[in-house]
């Protein structure tokens, strides 16, 4: 399958896939723009079709009914290891929000150099976002959220030390906005 097919499969599928679900804060914005805005940042730094496809996809096995077996029958398996590189440890779901950021900065560690480049666009699109709209969360949590973020991009710099760069200017905003907060 073509670069442009497969980039278009995968955003079929993601967008079915999330169909129904919001993104938190204010307004009721589809989840889809988020692994939109993921890819778009990654497409910046990467012109393969199969890391923007799972850059697309990265939340499907994590955050709907999607399987394993279904992304590989659609998209083949290193669209499917990328995503699967990206994926929570389903028991990684209850924990706090720091030690689950420290358990995935751990985890991607020991992964691809296209999953890690993948992880530092989903961490600051998701910055961006909570940037944008600071009062979904108490500071205490954004503060922890920031800590998280920081500790996953050090572990995935390497693979991507250009878009690190970016996600330092816009964490160095979003500190700022934290600081603002009550």
């Amino acid at each position: 399958m073509n670069g442009p097919v497969l980039i278009l499969r995968a955003a079929e599928l993601a967008a079915s896939a999330h169909a129904g679900q919001l993104r938190k804060g204010r307004g009721q914005v589809p989840y889809i723009n988020h692994p939109l805005a993921v890819a778009r940042i990654v497409s910046g730094f990467s012109r393969d079709a199969e890391v923007l496809a799972a850059s697309i996809l990265h939340d499907v096995l994590e955050d709907t009914d999607v399987s394993e077996s279904e992304l590989a029958d659609s998209f083949g398996a290193r669209v499917t290891a990328l995503v699967k590189e990206l994926t929570d440890d389903p028991a990684w779901a209850d924990l706090p929000l720091p030690e689950r950021k420290a358990r995935q900065a751990e985890k991607l560690g020991g992964t691809s150099a296209e999953a890690r480049m993948v992880k530092i666009a989903d961490q600051l699109a998701n910055i961006r976002d909570l940037t944008a709209e600071p009062e979904i969360w108490p500071r205490g949590r954004h503060e922890d959220y920031l800590a998280g973020a920081r500790a996953i991009v050090a572990a995935c710099r390497p693979a991507a030390p250009e878009l690190a760069r970016k996600f330092d200017d816009s964490a160095a905003r979003y500190a700022a906005v934290i600081a603002a907060m009550a």
